[in-house]
């Protein structure tokens, strides 16, 4: 991608004999936040901390900014918000900013003005005193953004930052996330959280340390070759292995007490949903727009390289 200011190229990693990244390509342009979207043990922390020079590159390339990942150079210019709370508890909110702007040598006078501007940015105003253990998970998150941006960076490297918390509080950060964004700042973002995929720009579906598919979520959601049709009645999940059988059906994966059914594109949707009457008179079925979730699994199903990853989250 011209002007991109994170490039990773045929990126590969493993531990020993394990492979956990296989050829991984994408970059992310100024003002873009990339999802990298994928369950738990597909890759996505390798590849955030190979990212931000935690891990030794071994091969393939990853330039941010216009250097190596590892450069010391970058170190004011990339912020990196790794899983979990990685502040110092014991400090208050005030002293946890200071010590960031002290860590990146801000002279005092801008670190000041810097600090109370991302404390009224971030809600935190008012609470500057308070030690950072007796913070809301979802005041935490605002801190470690908070302390992300001290420097101004101009790129962004999260790996799951809202993790544990909660629906409201999680909307909050990405509002904040949203204007760190228009102010042109690249953002490369790791999550099993699907309702989070859907508010990236891009999104590449990482399964067994490869990328399957990379574009927007609706191009993602977008399949030419099936269509998607929800089956729902009392007995609609026990139907689901004579479905199976049917020809024409591709997948089936229950959803409540629902089935979303994967179908071939060209099948005809009113005989399907005559052949499920003859099956099951109380079954019913109806078109279904495909939301990123239910893309993500149908992609991830269809691969051999891993198992249907129920472990992706719908969020709440």
């Amino acid at each position: 991608m011209t002007g991109a200011a994170l490039e990773i190229t045929d990126l590969r990693f493993a531990y020993g004999e394990q492979t956990v990244l296989e050829g991984v390509t994408l970059a992310v342009a100024p003002g873009e936040i990339y999802g990298v979207v994928g369950a738990d043990g597909a890759g996505k922390t390798t590849l955030v901390q190979l990212t931000v020079g935690q891990l030794p590159l071994r091969d393939g390339r990853i330039i941010v900014l216009g250097r190596d990942a590892a450069d010391p150079a970058l170190r004011s210019q990339v912020a990196y918000m790794p899983q979990g709370f990685g502040l110092y508890r014991d400090l208050s909110v005030q002293e946890n900013l200071d010590f960031f702007a002290d860590l990146h040598d801000l002279p005092r006078a801008v670190a000041k003005l810097r600090i109370v501007d991302l404390l009224e940015r971030t809600g935190l105003a008012g609470f500057e005193a308070r030690r950072a253990a007796n913070l809301s998970g979802g005041m935490m998150q605002k801190l470690a953004l908070a302390c992300a941006l001290v420097s101004q960076p101009r790129a962004m490297v999260l790996d799951e930052p809202t993790t544990g918390v909660d629906p409201v509080s999680r909307r909050a950060f990405w509002r904040l996330l949203n204007g760190v964004r228009a102010e042109g700042v690249a953002i490369l973002y790791a999550t099993a959280n699907m309702d989070e995929a859907e508010r990236c720009d891009r999104v590449g579906l990482l399964n067994a340390g490869r990328l399957e598919r990379q574009g927007t979520p609706l191009e993602l959601t977008h399949n030419a070759a099936a269509q998607l049709v929800g089956v729902s009645g009392p007995m609609a999940r026990r139907r689901r292995n004579d479905l199976l059988a049917w020809p024409g059906v591709q997948l089936a994966f229950p959803v409540g007490r629902q089935l979303r059914v994967w179908l071939d594109a060209e099948d005809s949707l009113a005989e399907f949903q005559m052949r499920l009457r003859a099956l099951d008179a109380e079954l019913i079925a109806q078109p279904l727009q495909p939301t990123l979730q239910d893309a993500a699994l149908r992609e991830l199903a269809l691969t051999e390289f891993q198992p249907l990853p129920f472990a992706l989250k719908q969020g709440q």
